[in-house]
């Protein structure tokens, strides 16, 4: 356990904007930070980091919360886990016991996974640095390759013994389950004719962790170094895991982070050994795709870092290919692509051993084009005129530009193609909208603006149940009242009426709010709402000034979530504001106590209205199945004297809400 004066140590040394910015790109606006949400696909953001309040949240999708909650949704991880990953950013000191076998297997799946992929990279890297084996093997070929030690602790590259089961064995006596080391896929198990086999997956190879973007390891990649076993495939790979997912995983991410968010660019290569040498070379904002074709996962995990990407691919013609299908998913996710083809003997690690960093970069500045320049390249490296090719390669291009989500990119890709290849303008692009139109036929999803054109999508019918409706009216009331409680409580407002010539009666809204429920014996219907109500009063009453802290601290994470949503992040002022003669002439509940003093009775005097409302429904239904005169009568007196009480609050709100 961890104790409590550390947890609110870690809570007070969190500032919510580093937090998040760890894994979303963050721009100032006003006094808050808005980026794209990291829950939901958007192309406009709607992520807002609130510094003062110290809570994150979407008005796209609603995701809101606080440091410890965004790394709990963001990286999947038990309240704990965020605990730890906090104080490890911060540099707070957590003191823990070492993990026994009994404690493992109390640990939840995924806690229990990247312990196991944890321990089990430490274990490849002793083992590299100190066994024989590891050192005669493994680490003479790093250093051959010219990897120097801090590269190699850096990645946390490995060594796995050629015994098939020593990793197995070792794990086990540690206290790691059978059923956990197959899951995690360290361990192969095979079917035999006397029971089943269990062996190592990586033996006799050299260990690349793979790490995901908050450092955790959650898989591993391997390379076989013998040619005694000619069947073995050069590379092999953790298989998917309840944590190891290829699709969403990009290999140096976590190293890389910090350079690509300094230079707001990327370089995007194949392989393992390419990032290790381009990186130990001085360029650090490189990552790999580890040798898969690039996917949405992968684009996702950029975009939170930077919209600029490099893709930096062999020079041979699977290199090549491969660049053409990269840039083919990132443009279709509005990204800034330039492209990098090496010469036709190098890759990106061969290029960075034989150059050094101030070599690499002039040739990156040289060689570097946006993927019109390199299609039209490739075109060009055909030296037949072949007008049916021609045409051919330039639909494909049509077809590129039409993925790209930005009309106005669009637009000036459709100008620069034209003005290279020498093709009207015009007709490049009709090509270009009729294969925007196309695929929104295909796929059946809402078509792109054609450019120069404007389309009408019809709304789709809404049906709205009248039950459901009246139910989210008190719903909707109640929750009003807790978003002016939650963010008005503190404030104190005049209660007195303006007609009134006493002196001014001032009182802190979060008691002239719960003063008027008791008077009336209101009580909220929605439960978590209620229970809300209860809890707020429960710490206003032991100390009205940490009414936050207590809320964020409480163990109740219904209740904790709740307070977070309903704690309003102000959007950023027009310069407008900036004006007195504005400032004056607009009041809001934000600026003026009488307004929010106005506020506050309209939205008690809704809730009186809904719930007299109710309770006359329920009256008329009792009135249904009366047996005599006497109770007829009271039923009937008592709806005639709420139907007044509706009909006094209806003339003052002004508005029938019926």
């Amino acid at each position: 356990m961890i104790k409590q004066e550390t947890i609110n140590e870690i809570i007070n040394a969190c500032r919510i904007e580093e937090v998040v910015g760890d894994f979303v790109r963050l721009h100032k606006r006003g006094v808050n930070y808005i980026g794209l949400c990291p829950f939901h696909n958007e192309k406009t953001p709607s992520f807002t980091v609130s510094p003062t309040r110290g809570i994150c949240k979407c008005f796209g999708c609603g995701v809101a919360g606080d440091s410890i909650g965004f790394i709990m949704k963001h990286e999947h991880y038990s309240y704990v886990e965020a605990l730890r990953y906090l104080a490890k950013k911060y540099n707070i000191e957590i003191q823990e016991t070492e993990q026994t076998a009994e404690n493992i297997q109390k640990l939840g799946e995924r806690d229990a996974l990247l312990s196991l992929t944890a321990f089990a990279s430490e274990y490849f890297s002793h083992l590299l640095f100190h066994s024989d084996e590891g050192k005669s093997i493994g680490l003479s070929y790093f250093k051959e390759r010219g990897f120097i030690e801090d590269t190699i602790q850096k990645f946390q590259l490995g060594y796995a013994l050629k015994q098939r089961d020593n990793f197995l064995n070792h794990a086990l006596k540690k206290g790691f389950t059978l059923e956990n080391l197959e899951k995690s896929g360290l361990i192969i198990a095979t079917q035999k004719e006397n029971g089943i086999a269990r062996f190592d997956r990586f033996s006799e190879r050299i260990i690349f962790p793979i790490h995901n973007f908050s450092g955790k390891v959650i898989g591993f990649g391997g390379r076989i170094l013998s040619n005694v076993d000619k069947k073995s495939a050069k590379y092999i790979n953790s298989p998917e895991s309840p944590i190891y997912h290829k699709s969403d995983v990009l290999y140096g991410i976590f190293q890389a982070k910090n350079a690509i968010r300094k230079a707001d660019k990327c370089y995007l290569v194949e392989g393992y050994t390419d990032v290790l040498s381009l990186y130990q070379a001085g360029i650090e904002n490189v990552i790999a795709s580890s040798g898969t074709s690039l996917t949405e996962g992968q684009i996702k995990q950029i975009n939170k870092l930077t919209n600029n990407i490099t893709v930096l691919y062999d020079g041979d013609s699977a290199g090549i290919e491969a660049a053409i299908r990269a840039v083919g998913m990132l443009l279709k996710e509005d990204l800034n692509i330039r492209i990098i083809i090496l010469p036709e003997t190098e890759d990106p690690d061969s290029f960075a051993r034989k150059n050094d960093l101030q070599q690499i970069r002039q040739y990156f500045s040289e060689q570097e084009k946006d993927f019109i320049q390199f299609k039209i390249d490739i075109l060009l490296k055909d030296k037949s005129n072949d007008p049916i090719k021609k045409a051919e390669f330039v639909n494909q291009i049509a077809a590129d530009i039409a993925s790209i989500p930005d009309i106005i990119k669009v637009t000036l890709f459709v100008k620069q193609c034209s003005d290279l290849l020498d093709i009207p303008e015009t007709v490049l692009l009709r090509r270009v909208n009729k294969i925007r139109l196309e695929t929104y036929k295909e796929n059946k999803i809402e078509p792109k603006k054609n450019i120069g054109e404007t389309q009408v999508v019809q709304p789709l019918p809404i049906q709205i149940d009248q039950k459901e409706l009246s139910a989210l009216q008190i719903e909707e009331v109640e929750k009003k009242l807790l978003f002016l409680l939650v963010n008005y409580g503190e404030k104190t407002i005049n209660t007195q009426n303006k007609d009134e010539k006493d002196e001014p009666i001032f009182m802190r809204v979060d008691q002239f709010i719960f003063n008027n429920l008791d008077n009336d014996g209101l009580q909220f219907e929605t439960f978590t709402y209620q229970k809300f109500l209860d809890i707020y009063a429960e710490i206003a009453e032991k100390d009205t000034v940490e009414i936050k802290d207590a809320f964020y601290l409480y163990p109740d994470e219904d209740i904790k979530n709740l307070y977070i949503n309903l704690v309003d992040i102000k959007p950023t002022p027009s310069p407008l504001w900036e004006s007195d003669k504005v400032r004056s002439f607009i009041t809001t509940i934000d600026n003026s106590k009488n307004k929010l003093y106005e506020e506050i009775i309209r939205t008690l005097q809704m809730l009186r209205l809904v719930t007299l409302r109710n309770m006359k429904t329920k009256k008329n239904q009792q009135l249904k199945t009366c047996k005599n005169e006497q109770e007829t009568k009271a039923l009937l007196s008592s709806i005639t004297e709420i139907t007044k009480i509706i009909t006094q609050i209806e003339k003052q709100l002004g508005v029938d809400y019926r």
